[in-house]
């Protein structure tokens, strides 16, 4: 459904022609100008607001490979249920034809990985397993949320507590000497290159214990240059190991909505049903679908030229979130019709006017696509849109969408057009 005022205003389509554009719509016609262009000249404006169809899908099917966060631990959210992340990385030699010869003592093997971001209860005591690769993982290859190795593929080398130091936000994880003591003992033919230390050393998993009750889930910065292994030796010699942007890295990812709210656990059964709520989820969870059925009615007129086009997006009411923040800022793509998404128009054109920032003192999301629904207007098939938080693979946000038809602040879509 959908509302019109009718204007006749050539003068405000001069303006908004030369990039002047209109905060709202008006309701009164205006005689400006009119007796300056013939009347066979004159143009009509029009402001409409359509309503949106809009759902919740699973967001799992996503590629995580190369990201320069890695996301580890996990948390019972009272909404959104139980949700894990861990990750896989290489590490690689700093120099060709490391010699170890010389080390008469062993000091200590240490894994470091940069803190960048938490989200969930800190306070939560998590325990840490350390897998060693058993097969091998490829820089080159796409690896997906959903990737989970199989216990024969691993080898644990330690379990410990995952404890994060938020002062100093380096994690440091002490690793096994008899680790250490291997790769000293080992042919330094494993140690000639980085092929061949990989393929003798495949990598690391990092995965927790999963949670009963509330929880936490850290990204760190893997290609930061504190990210690294170090090996401790004869007291006062170190050796480094690279964690960089040739090491094949990735991230994987679990959710169970069986310990989500009634409606949560109705929605994600049912995707393609509307209901007063939409989710977005990151970290492969959830993500919201839009359509904008109502378009084809302007397709009644072969001269429509849309001046502005304004999608509003707004979190539940009474939004007060502590802890499960909502996302700072969402992405919105184009469905295309084999399934797979690109970038709006509007984005390519001018992705600083696109929008998509959380306005803290309403807390909405407002993305301009007039691009987008020009398209729509001249023919395009409208495959639909999808909306996700933006870093919805390295940052585990998620929020709830009024999607109340009917309501103000439910999804809406706000057209200025003319014909003419």
């Amino acid at each position: 459904m959908r509302n019109t005022s009718k204007l006749l205003i050539p003068f405000i389509l001069m303006l908004i022609s030369t990039g002047i554009i209109l905060n709202s719509c008006q309701n009164e016609e205006s005689p400006i100008g009119l007796g300056i262009i013939p009347g066979s000249d004159q143009m009509e404006l029009f402001c409409d607001t359509f309503n949106v169809r809009a759902y919740t899908v699973s967001d799992l099917n996503i590629a995580t490979d190369e990201r320069s966060l890695a996301t580890l631990g996990s948390y019972v959210d009272p909404v959104f249920g139980f949700s894990k992340a861990s990750f896989i990385f290489q590490t690689r030699i700093s120099s060709n034809n490391v010699d170890f010869s010389d080390v008469v003592k062993l000091n200590s093997l240490e894994l470091h990985l940069k803190y960048n971001f938490h989200y969930g209860d800190i306070e939560t005591a998590q325990t840490l397993n350390i897998y060693r690769l058993l097969n091998d993982v490829y820089i080159d290859s796409v690896y997906y949320a959903s990737y989970k190795p199989e216990l024969s593929d691993l080898e644990l080398l330690s379990t410990i507590s995952l404890d994060v130091p938020m002062e100093d936000s380096l994690l440091k994880i002490t690793l096994p000497i008899e680790l250490a003591q291997e790769f000293i003992d080992a042919d330094s033919i494993n140690f000639t290159d980085n092929d061949a230390f990989i393929q003798y050393f495949k990598g690391f998993y990092l995965t927790t214990e999963n949670l009963a009750a509330d929880g936490c889930i850290y990204s760190f910065d893997l290609y930061d240059s504190d990210s690294r292994m170090m090996l401790y030796f004869n007291d006062s010699l170190d050796y480094e190991f690279y964690i960089n942007t040739k090491s094949a890295a990735f991230n994987m990812f679990e959710h169970d909505y069986s310990l989500a709210s009634a409606d949560i656990q109705t929605t994600v059964s049912d995707s393609t049903g509307i209901y007063d709520y939409c989710y977005v989820q990151s970290l492969g969870g959830l993500k919201t679908k839009l359509f904008f059925p109502y378009i084809d009615t302007l397709l009644n007129s072969n001269n429509i030229a849309i001046n502005k086009a304004q999608l509003t997006i707004s979190i539940e009411d009474n939004y007060n979130e502590q802890v499960y923040v909502a996302p700072p800022k969402m992405t919105l793509v184009a469905v295309l019709e084999n399934g797979k998404y690109d970038f709006l128009t509007d984005y390519k054109v001018n992705s600083t006017k696109f929008g998509g920032d959380m306005d803290s003192d309403y807390h909405t999301y407002t993305f301009n696509i007039p691009f987008h629904i020009q398209e729509l207007v001249n023919g395009n098939t409208d495959y639909g849109l999808y909306l996700f938080a933006t870093e919805n693979r390295t940052k585990p946000y998620r929020v709830i969408l009024n999607n109340k038809e009917g309501e103000e602040s439910a999804i809406k879509l706000e057209i200025y057009y003319s014909k003419y």
